[in-house]
């Protein structure tokens, strides 16, 4: 009976060891997992507080290019009286060139359609610049020009600026609500 008894006495300690260690296990786990989900909320919350503004100044930044880049404001802005037709484009080109190269990292805060209707929107804007440069003489001076850009703008329905602005508010104001 002394086998028997020492078997019984080895498996009620092996038991008990292992319901105590069971015990621990899932008390730990509960508590690591409380952890996680803490740190995954102050987390959220941090990067809320944080990436938020970020991605506010690139909406802000893009639609204010956006509006800069919009063909009749270019026109309004830039010409000078006494300049060339070519003078006048090669510097609206310049201002959007040099302006979109200022905002490229914001495509790192916004969706990819959006920054595909800015991408869209900027070659749709140097191509209206073209088509409207196509129109008039080599030799034209700034207001011919100025108004070859205005006509081409005009027959557009809409233009690509606008579409673009309309795209980046959809966006950020899902993003907003979300």
């Amino acid at each position: 009976m002394s086998v028997m008894s020492a078997i019984v006495f080895v498996v009620a300690v092996l038991g008990t060891g292992a319901a105590i260690v069971g015990v621990v296990y899932v008390m730990l786990k509960q508590y690591f997992d409380q952890q996680q989900v803490q740190l995954d909320r102050e987390w959220k919350e941090r990067k809320k507080k944080d990436y938020l503004p970020l991605q506010v100044q690139a909406y802000e930044r893009l639609i204010l290019y956006l509006e800069r880049i919009n063909p009749e404001r270019l026109v309004f802005r830039v010409n000078k009286p006494g300049m060339s037709a070519r003078h006048l484009q090669s510097e609206i080109l310049k201002i959007i060139r040099e302006e979109f190269d200022h905002n490229l990292a914001q495509q790192l805060y916004i969706g990819v359609d959006a920054w595909e209707s800015v991408l869209a929107a900027r070659n749709e804007t140097i191509n209206i610049l073209n088509k409207a440069a196509e129109r008039v003489h080599k030799d034209s001076n700034s207001l011919e020009f100025s108004q070859a850009i205005l006509e081409v703008s005009g027959s557009r329905e809409k233009l690509p600026t606008d579409i673009a602005i309309r795209i980046l508010k959809k966006e950020f104001q899902a993003k907003v609500k979300a």
